[in-house]
């Protein structure tokens, strides 16, 4: 009898172990959900509309300068929102940099980004932002609603907003202009008419 007693108490226990690595699952499932969620965020999306007037906004960049965004003007804009804690957005920074480049005829690149303005000036030193424009504050954020990053917001001449989405890889960031041209409402749903997206080649032209 006592034998029985001692092994439904083992029993107990057991249950009670099992419980607590159960829920410590139940756990790590909630945070990897969590970490996975900014694919989820391309479905969700808040703030104005594509195709009509992009909200207008004047900031202080780092050096203190006003900088206007979603006003008319000679050049569109390419808005892009990162984080010094945001890997993707650090490994995005080169084909921003070269699009910025390509396309300083007509496109104005602006980096927004929040928080320590250490971390700030480190990641401007280690990925040559320096003569970029860089704001640093939480209005713009705010005032287009940005919940993940890498995010992006294209807004043309006109000041109205082009394209906006969660920007993962340059496909995306390319994608943003092809929106523009082919007139699809959201980069999502452009994203979603290219089952194949990535297989098509993105390089502008061929060196022979």
């Amino acid at each position: 009898m006592e034998g029985l007693i001692v092994s439904n108490v083992l029993l107990w226990v057991l249950l009670v172990a099992v419980a607590f690595v159960v829920m410590g699952l139940v756990r790590q499932i909630g945070v990897l959900h969590g970490r996975l969620a900014p694919a989820g965020a391309l479905m969700v999306d808040k703030g104005v509309a594509v195709n009509e007037a992009a909200p207008q906004i004047t900031a202080s960049d780092r050096h203190g300068r006003p900088v206007n965004f979603g006003y008319a003007g000679e050049k569109s804009q390419l808005l892009f929102f990162l984080s010094p804690t945001c890997p993707i957005c650090k490994s995005l920074l080169p084909a921003i940099k070269s699009i910025a480049k390509e396309q300083a005829g007509n496109l104005d690149v602006v980096f927004v980004s929040d928080g320590d303005m250490d971390a700030q000036q480190a990641l401007i030193r280690e990925h040559k932002l320096e003569d970029a424009t860089y704001v640093v504050g939480p209005e713009v954020g705010m005032t287009y609603q940005i919940g993940k990053l890498p995010y992006a917001a294209l807004i043309d001449k006109s000041g109205t907003l082009r394209a906006k989405g969660l920007v993962n890889s340059r496909e995306h960031l390319d994608s943003l202009f092809e929106v523009e041209h082919l007139k699809h409402a959201t980069l999502q749903q452009y994203l979603n008419a290219q089952p194949h997206a990535h297989d098509h080649d993105h390089s502008h032209g061929h060196s022979h």
